[in-house]
């Protein structure tokens, strides 16, 4: 199975699983840390601020720098943070724990060695599965949760990527590196991912960026060709995003959703859109 549109979902269309951060110029004002939990060693990065707390998990093949553009517009009223997950950018890479409730004791771990109680919390695409995990493990501890693009049932899938024309069919075979384990760990959890929304106490709001277009169509793509990958987006991959969200507002009792037309799944980079999500995210953080 080719994990098309799974990959545009957790943002692997553009990174891979574990992948190492290119080096880049980091001018970000956050200092970096690790912490140890259950063994493994994870990264963080902390923006500072004073406040109440508000941390940030990254979607699949990204690492806590997903938000350093973002983060420093909240230190003025929050304490900002942003975990790495184990298998990713500068945590640890065992091969083994990538099922949903060891990631959520992870972020558990971290958050009681940092001495943090309760917190607001933020994720993006992969990271909304544990966002969702910890607020019903944890309820007590969670204040407020933020999903950009992430509250999906990833069951679906599957279904929806087999009737994609421009899927490319990828030959079955064992993983050998250390990436590929990792990948074929986090993927078969990822596929039997199903939501439980109605564990969701806390008051949530919940972003969507719907899929306007193929992300595999090439410019140069003939007309027929674009005419069945615009059919797959109209007639399978939107009505999955659509019947998500209205779960998501049927299911989570304090929920609010905020549904983003004309951007894509880093919408909260977008120059056109960023600066409305960080007031939307602020004003639903402090009313």
């Amino acid at each position: 199975m080719s994990h098309g549109f799974l990959l545009a979902l957790l943002l692997l269309a553009a990174t891979s699983v574990a992948a190492q951060p290119v080096n880049k110029p980091d001018k970000s004002p956050h200092t970096s840390g690790f912490v140890t939990v259950m063994g493994i060693k994870l990264h963080y990065l902390d923006w500072g601020g004073a406040g109440e707390t508000l941390l940030f998990i990254a979607g699949s093949g990204d690492d806590a720098h997903a938000f350093d553009e973002m983060a420093p517009k909240f230190t003025d009223r929050f304490r900002v943070l942003a975990l790495t997950r184990r298998g990713f950018g500068e945590s640890d890479k065992p091969d083994k724990g990538y099922d949903i409730p060891t990631l959520a004791g992870d972020l558990r771990g971290f958050l009681d060695v940092m001495k943090i109680r309760r917190f607001n919390l933020a994720g993006h695409s992969a990271g909304g599965n544990e966002l969702i995990q910890f607020a019903g493990d944890y309820p007590k501890r969670v204040r407020k949760l933020i999903f950009l693009d992430a509250a999906y049932n990833r069951t679906e899938v599957s279904a929806i990527e087999a009737n994609d024309p421009l899927a490319e069919p990828t030959l079955a075979k064992a993983p050998e590196s250390l990436r590929e384990k990792i990948q074929a760990e986090f993927f078969k959890y990822m596929d039997e991912f199903n939501p439980n929304f109605k564990s969701i106490k806390a008051p949530a709001l919940s972003f969507y960026a719907i899929f306007e277009t193929h992300w595999a169509l090439k410019k140069d793509a003939d007309e027929a060709t674009r005419m069945k990958a615009q059919a797959f987006i109209e007639k399978e991959v939107q009505p999955y995003q659509w019947r998500n969200i209205e779960r998501f507002r049927k299911e989570v009792v304090r929920g609010r959703v905020v549904v983003m037309r004309g951007t894509h799944h880093y919408f909260f980079k977008d120059p056109k859109r960023k600066d409305e999500v960080v007031r939307e995210m602020r004003s639903f953080l402090l009313e």
